[in-house]
């Protein structure tokens, strides 16, 4: 009986304690330039967001050999791959939080096909990009990012879903290292 007790006490705490793990993911967001210093901007097919190419991290590939992969998707090869920011994002409601890495790379082809899930491509001048990336978060990095372009840029944000619309707020000011 003591065994059964120790048992189900010790599969009560493991399972409490695994709801109480947080999501944490690394995602590597890529600021592709062009010959004209313009950014490749994409639209996710079936919802109207805007972001740049980018992937999530796993364990099967290296990031070059990933970010190789996303730009063999557009049919661009990328070259002079920059790390220039290291940024989190939190989402206490559902206890998550993601390291965003912002790296610069240019190309000098065009892209000549979409990924099944991206729906248009545009080339656009850093400064008309805020006018397409539709999640806030996501400009303030870029824009951080190319206001400072001799450094990497650290900081943190809190995202939140309110009435069906996404809002973020900065809790760690943006910084160089």
């Amino acid at each position: 009986m003591k065994f059964k007790i120790i048992l189900l006490l010790f599969s009560f705490v493991s399972l409490s304690l695994k709801a109480q793990e947080k999501k944490v993911t690394t995602f590597h967001r890529m600021l592709i330039l062009n010959e004209k210093n313009e950014l490749l901007v994409v639209k996710i097919k079936n919802q109207n967001i805007w972001v740049t190419p980018g992937l999530y991290q796993n364990t099967k590939q290296s990031i070059q050999e990933g970010m190789d992969s996303i730009a063999k998707t557009y049919g661009i090869k990328v070259s002079n791959i920059e790390l220039r920011g290291i940024y989190g994002v939190k989402a206490p409601s559902k206890n998550y939080f993601s390291t965003r890495n912002l790296f610069v790379m240019k190309t000098k082809s065009k892209h000549s096909k979409l990924p099944e899930i991206i729906d248009k491509a545009e080339w656009v001048s850093i400064k008309e990009s805020e006018k397409f990336i539709n999640i806030p978060y996501v400009n303030w990095f870029i824009q951080d990012v190319f206001h400072n372009p001799k450094t990497i840029r650290f900081g943190t944000v809190e995202k939140q879903l309110i009435e069906g619309k996404l809002t973020s707020k900065i809790v760690e000011q943006f910084y160089n290292f």
